[in-house]
């Protein structure tokens, strides 16, 4: 997360180089994605036929289901062969054949379910099909200095108050005018880790080493992938408080050692206002103490070291801390050392792959009030509300991802079949809503949620390839320098300072927001508004904001979805909450994007007008609504 230092160091360089920020790349237009290897073996067939693998694949893990990691092993020895096809005759694919291997068997064995396994039982499965490379050591902080040097990074450092919610707050600002004043230092970073973990948000795209990964994940599970690193020092009693994600987590444990504990999720019903995605996040706390009293069970309590493997399901609550005394059994050399892991988070929640965001969709398609979930705006959460108040069995089902393969594969087929499982996931919420919307939307919402879904990882997978080419760029440079006897640290010449992630990565958020935004405009509805309104130059970052006004600002690097959580004195700074309930606070007015234009009246003196097809109900809520914002 970018906070006013980031920008702050950002101009500076732009100064320094006397260069301007790349020029945003066009917005995508669908095209068809490479053809690529799909297996078909059933999660279902896999764990009836988990009695074959060998009892010693269960011997040392402390699972909540060992035919669970049974299962995910066995898909990931089945795909060992197509890995190795993967990575073919290219010598830097052949070293991420472990990481597509595990992610295309994760895709095989299913979403649903916590897992753990450890490193001899993940490289007993890889060696099993010859590939050879460990996750141990993958990236660690040798790997963090020399990306450091290299490049402009920015990172934050998470709370450790396990009462409260988790908020994070700045590493580094800068100390000067040049480059080097500018930039976070590893330093800076240590001096951080005395006092909580240190995040580097989206560092896949950031950092040539961790985006290969990136790319193997994306080409093996077919959906969007974000990685970010996690550095603890040892010995801390809590590392990140109880909180939940909004993505699909695997938890790779490259470096030290981190105690973990994960939790069933808590009953929506009991605080149906609460994002099940954010909880513990931001203002929502959820200590410890809470967990039971919310209907949260224990599955997982486990230490993970060097090469072992974790995986969280989005709203699976967990916390972490890497306190010795809950490390029995694992050497002291490994319990004194930093502890580094990498989270590759599956982002469908996040990029509205669910049955829940295309239902939604759906009706906003079909000009159909949501009188069932209410939070069909833009601005709306779709998260909270009715929607955490439906049967179990409804929940669960439209909260569950759109089927893998959907961003892959052009296949009619499927899209039928996911849209027929629509309607029906639909029907189940509210059968007056879905009974309105013509059967025609449901195929149409799926489809569009495919090119739109297309775009994003098309975007996605030409910012991971920039982060390695740039890598392998500056790697035949410094080849290139120790040939004619030079030594240190390159010199930040000005090109090579346009070349920096700061400057690389922000166009293609600007794409992945485009994308977003154009599937927004095409499910609404756009009623009259009563006239044309006169709107400033530029007013998206000029108008005042107020609290709850939906907004872009910057996370990873780039604009990402957030609200106004509070203004501070008179509208010179703002605090914001992001997607996923992360926090950033004293923002200025010109680091914020305001979504949609307040309610104003028209040229003609016509005040706003209603949606159409509005019942009498919700048109006596909306006249409430617009009474209360003449009023402020």
């Amino acid at each position: 997360m970018l906070g006013k230092q980031y920008w702050t160091a950002t101009a500076l360089l732009l100064t320094i180089a006397g260069c301007v920020t790349p020029p945003v790349a066009n917005a995508f237009s669908p095209i068809p994605w490479s053809t690529r290897p799909i297996l078909t073996t059933a999660a279902t067939e896999r764990r009836a036929s988990v009695a074959s693998t060998t009892e010693g694949d269960a011997s040392s893990t402390p699972s909540l289901d060992d035919s669970n990691n049974l299962s995910i092993l066995k898909a990931i020895r089945e795909v060992g062969s197509t890995a190795l096809e993967w990575a073919g005759e290219d010598e830097e694919s052949q070293k991420l054949a472990n990481f597509y291997a595990l992610f295309r068997g994760i895709r095989e064995n299913g979403l649903s379910t916590p897992f753990y396994i450890t490193r001899d039982q993940v490289s007993s499965a890889l060696h099993s099909n010859n590939i050879m490379q460990s996750f141990a050591g993958f990236y660690t902080m040798d790997n963090l200095a020399q990306s450091l040097q290299e490049d402009f990074l920015d990172a934050s450092r998470g709370s450790t108050d396990n009462r409260k919610g988790w908020k994070s707050s700045t590493v580094s600002s800068p100390r000067g005018n040049s480059f080097e004043e500018a930039r976070m230092t590893l330093d800076e970073v240590n001096a951080a880790l005395e006092k909580g973990t240190v995040i580097f948000n989206s560092a896949g795209a950031h950092i040539g080493q961790l985006a290969g990964p990136c790319l193997a994940c994306a080409d093996a599970s077919g959906v969007p992938p974000c990685l970010n690193v996690y550095v603890t020092a040892p010995h801390k009693r809590t590392s990140a408080p109880p909180h939940t994600d909004k993505q699909d987590v695997v938890v790779i444990q490259t470096s030290g050692a981190k105690h973990w504990r994960v939790y069933s999720p808590p009953d929506p019903s009991l605080r149906p206002t609460a994002d099940r995605y954010a909880r513990g996040k931001g203002d929502d706390n959820l200590p410890l103490h809470l967990l039971e009293s919310v209907g949260c069970e224990l599955l997982l309590d486990v230490t993970l070291t060097p090469g072992d493997i974790l995986y969280i399901p989005a709203a699976f609550p967990h916390t972490t801390d890497t306190m010795s005394e809950n490390m029995q059994g694992v050497s002291e050399d490994v319990q004194g050392e930093t502890s580094f892991h990498l989270t590759i988070g599956m982002d469908t929640h996040v990029w509205d792959l669910d049955y829940l965001s295309a239902r939604r969709m759906a009706l906003r398609r079909a000009n159909v009030p949501d009188t069932a979930l209410g939070q069909a705006g833009d601005e709306d959460n779709k998260y909270v509300g009715n929607s955490n108040l439906l049967p179990s069995h409804v929940d669960k089902e439209i909260q569950e991802p759109l089927p893998f393969g959907l961003l892959e594969e052009d296949d009619d087929k499927m899209v039928e079949q996911i849209s027929l499982e629509l309607e029906r996931r639909s029907r189940a919420v509210d059968e007056a809503t879905a009974s309105a919307v013509p059967s025609s939307i449901w195929k149409e919402t799926v489809e569009r949620l495919r090119i739109s879904g297309m775009g994003l990882l098309d975007i996605h997978m030409r910012m991971f390839t920039s982060a390695v080419d740039e890598d392998r760029a500056r790697q035949m440079e410094a080849e290139m320098a120790a040939s004619l006897g030079q030594t240190g640290p390159l010199k930040m010449t000005p090109e090579r300072m346009q070349r920096l992630s700061c400057f690389r990565v922000p166009p293609f958020f600007e794409e992945i927001n485009a994308v977003q935004q154009a599937l927004y405009d095409w499910s609404s509805s756009n009623g009259d508004t009563g006239g044309t309104v006169q709107l400033p130059d530029n007013w998206e970052f000029t108008l005042p904001l107020k609290l709850g006004d939906e907004v872009e600002a910057d996370l990873g690097g780039a604009m990402f979805p957030a609200k106004i959580s509070r203004v501070v004195g008179d509208q010179m700074a703002y605090d914001v909450q992001f997607f996923d309930g992360d926090q950033d606070q004293g923002l200025e007015r010109s680091m914020i994007k305001l979504l949609k234009p307040p309610a104003m009246e028209g040229a003609d003196g016509d005040e706003e007008k209603p949606p159409p097809g509005l019942t009498p109900k919700e048109l006596k809520r909306w006249k409430k609504k617009q009474d209360k914002k003449k009023k402020k």
